[in-house]
């Protein structure tokens, strides 16, 4: 068994390797897109660095502009939220120029009539959209979700008018590197006994991206999705990578042409309830489009940590290749998994 998992890890990462690398801001591709994955202010994804907000924001017909005294990572919009004018703070994480928190600022209104009632409105769309709010002790209301926090207040002024305030935080990983392979939560490093369609040692950062470098040429969506990428290969060609993701924004086919060999490698994955890879497929074709290798598994997992990552995994794999007769093995696989301290 060993041998033919160290022949199937050999091929994988040889000729077909790469889950999921990601790049760098400059290669990001705003497309409109939204994200299941992270918490959105009117659909707009609230993630990423400014080539992704800034298109992503004025696609709901906000408006940029500079104040007299901006804050340094600071990005300043004015529009309508909800139908109401208002005015949005974007601010940025100074170590990764990242998306961290947005700031609504309705107001303000010298009415306690017109200020009660937009409040009373902005909470109506909030709750719609995201669900009940909890009272807290500053008068405050707030929603803790498994993709960020939501709260609205208000202040009064000295002229006892009073602004209305809606903040984001997001608390989801911009790049879906981990995401894509079913991980939960800020996930660190993933270390698997009998590695097949994996590394062995996998490391991210607190961004969610992969810290592999062997991919080039990245070009991700505006949410943090690997679209396209290329590997080098021992001649120094290229091979290029193409990815395809559902709607929920599991990684569902991975397309891999070698361009020296004319070998084009297809990774098909389906995922159960709690978004685990529940099938995965590989199947390589060569020049004259036949199949010469096909690999189908299926994973079982009987352990999982407190995040929810399976920690155990029994797995029942086909292996076929051309010219041989097909196979079929079963495997144990474990996985250790660390995470990144919430700062």
């Amino acid at each position: 068994m060993k041998r033919l998992l160290a022949i199937l890890f050999t091929v994988h990462f040889s000729l077909f390797t790469v889950y999921a690398q990601y790049a760098t801001s400059d290669d990001i591709i705003y497309k409109g897109k939204s994200d299941e994955r992270c918490i959105d202010l009117m659909g707009v994804p609230l993630e990423g660095p400014d080539s992704a907000f800034v298109p992503a924001l004025k696609s709901i017909g906000l408006e940029q502009f500079t104040p007299e005294d901006p804050d340094p990572g600071d990005y300043y919009f004015r529009g309508e939220f909800y139908g109401i004018r208002a005015n949005f703070v974007v601010s940025t994480d100074e170590k990764t120029g990242l998306l961290s928190t947005v700031l609504v600022n309705s107001g303000p209104y010298k009415t306690f009539g017109l200020y009660d009632r937009n409040y009373r409105y902005f909470l109506l769309k909030l709750q719609r959209h995201f669900g009940n709010f909890d009272a807290k002790g500053d008068g405050s209301l707030h929603l803790m979700l498994d993709k960020g926090y939501v709260k609205i207040s208000n202040t009064l002024h000295e002229d006892k008018s009073r602004t209305i305030h809606v903040f984001y935080l997001n608390t989801t990983p911009y790049y879906k590197d981990a995401m894509s392979q079913g991980l939960k939560g800020s996930v660190q490093e993933v270390i698997t006994e009998n590695p097949v369609f994996e590394g062995q040692v996998e490391h991210f950062d607190q961004n969610g991206k992969n810290s592999t470098t062997d991919i080039i040429d990245r070009e991700y969506d505006a949410t943090g999705y690997l679209v396209k990428a290329a590997m080098l290969e021992p001649s120094g060609q290229k091979s290029i990578l193409n990815f395809e993701y559902d709607e929920e924004g599991n990684l569902r086919r991975r397309t891999l042409t070698n361009v020296t060999e004319q070998v084009r490698s297809v990774n098909e994955y389906t995922y159960n309830d709690d978004g685990e890879i529940k099938t995965q497929s590989q199947k390589v074709f060569d020049k004259t489009n036949e199949c010469i290798l096909s690999i189908n598994m299926k994973n079982e997992y009987t352990d999982h940590d407190d995040e929810g990552n399976w920690t155990r995994n029994e797995l029942k794999l086909m292996y076929w290749e051309k010219g041989r007769q097909a196979r079929n093995m079963n495997v144990v696989q474990t996985r250790t998994i660390s995470y990144w301290e919430e700062e």
